[in-house]
């Protein structure tokens, strides 16, 4: 029997004990999760899980959540819901229920341990995402190999959050300083946390609170990370400035519309019709627990551009509406989300150096988007600087046909 099936029984059987008749089967299979994320002794279904009238009868008998917490050995069981549009991405997680004894000043932390790096949240106040765990793993070569030639030095984080790249880069390579920024004071707590407890040095990590737009300090990064999707594009002349004079690499994080009629290269992936929507979590199967999740920053700028939408252009124009409304906005003005395009052939450089791609036959409109990219950089880069998109690398399918790319950016001065 699956976890799911043995669930299923050991609710019927609760059910029978306490009202003395079980509901029937059908009503309570349609209630239950068909997936679930465990962290530690904590547990977090989907938005909805045990919703079904069915169930508030054993709910109030008490035997609910006590049953399932026997069930998957946990102490702690917790609901996510789709992160608000608040501007900081602020947690919308609920906790359900925990055991006796657990400590109540805890009771939504988690904890989550990648490659040795521990990473710990407060399930109420940061959203956290399994998702982009193979991109923060594909980093630390990359970064460990500069930085042990002495090339590299400084990177820049426009979109810390927690740590999510911050804390593996620093424990895991040898690279100098990362400077973290993010506006949400909460995700900085908890960064400052867990930089202590992975036992990194401050000397090592400058945190700072603000728009990055504002705050992001010029011409000192070696590699600017902007992990944030939908888009990260209100940020594209930010990271520009950060770069060293002598140039540097940019990982953009963007999503991009990979609708089938184009071609069958989706057609692979079993999620390809849409499982990530924009929430915190969502796990892959009952096998593979790992988290799927949305955004791995806490900035609320929305970018209208013809590939990168929520569920459709209106509601994407709604979202950058609101955050240009919301007080984290700047005082400066903003660039226009669909800025004209320049005169240049945007495949003229893309042309003599193609990227690279992480899958085999990479959709048209990763190509596109890339040459777009590159054209767009150039524009906020010093006259005569050479933009080149090296690779695209497939994280996730974040929505029905709409995949989240990272883009690695090779600026350099000409020469």
């Amino acid at each position: 029997q699956s976890w799911r099936e043995q669930l299923a029984h050991s609710l019927l059987a609760a059910a029978a004990e306490a009202t003395g008749c079980a509901a029937p089967q059908p009503a309570w299979l349609a209630q239950l999760p068909r997936s679930y994320s465990r962290y530690g002794d904590l547990a977090l279904f989907p938005e909805g899980t045990l919703d079904h009238p069915s169930f508030a009868e054993l709910a109030a008998s008490g035997r609910l959540w006590p049953t399932v917490c026997g069930l998957l050995k946990v102490r702690r069981l917790a609901v996510v819901r789709r992160v608000a549009r608040d501007g900081v991405r602020s947690s919308r997680s609920r906790l359900l229920y925990t055991e006796p004894g657990c400590d109540p000043a805890s009771a939504t932390v988690a904890t989550c341990v990648e490659h040795g790096v521990s990473l710990s949240w407060d399930i109420a106040d940061c959203m956290f995402s399994r998702g982009n765990a193979a991109e923060r793993h594909r980093l630390v070569p990359l970064v460990a190999a500069a930085a042990a030639d002495g090339s590299e030095s400084c990177i820049v984080d426009l979109f810390a959050g927690i740590g999510y790249f911050t804390l593996p880069l620093l424990a895991r390579t040898g690279i100098a300083q990362v400077i973290a920024i993010d506006w949400n004071p909460a995700a900085l707590r908890w960064l400052r946390r867990n930089l202590q407890n992975n036992r990194i040095g401050e000397s090592r990590c400058r945190v700072l609170q603000g728009d990055n737009r504002l705050v992001a300090p010029a011409d000192l990064a070696d590699r600017v990370l902007l992990g944030l999707v939908p888009s990260s594009r209100l940020s594209w002349p930010a990271a520009c400035r950060c770069l060293r004079p002598a140039g540097g690499w940019l990982h953009v994080h963007e999503n991009c519309d990979s609708p089938r009629e184009a071609t069958g290269c989706n057609k692979d992936h079993p999620n390809a019709d849409g499982s990530d929507k924009d929430s915190e979590d969502a796990s892959r199967t009952d096998k593979d627990l790992s988290v799927r999740g949305s955004s791995d920053g806490a900035f609320g700028g929305l970018a209208i551009t013809s590939n990168c939408f929520y569920k459709d252009r209106a509601a994407t124009a709604a979202a950058h509406a609101a955050f240009l409304n919301s007080p984290h906005a700047p005082a400066a003005e903003l660039p226009p989300p669909d800025a004209a395009d320049c005169d240049e052939d945007p495949l003229a450089e893309a042309a003599e150096t193609p990227p690279v791609c992480s899958r085999s036959r990479p959709h048209p409109a990763w190509l596109s988007m890339a040459a777009s990219m590159a054209r767009e950089l150039r524009r906020h880069m010093p006259p005569g600087w050479r933009v080149r998109v090296a690779r695209i690398q497939f994280v996730k399918w974040y929505a029905p046909r709409v995949a989240h790319l990272v883009f690695d950016v090779e600026c350099r001065p000409a020469g």
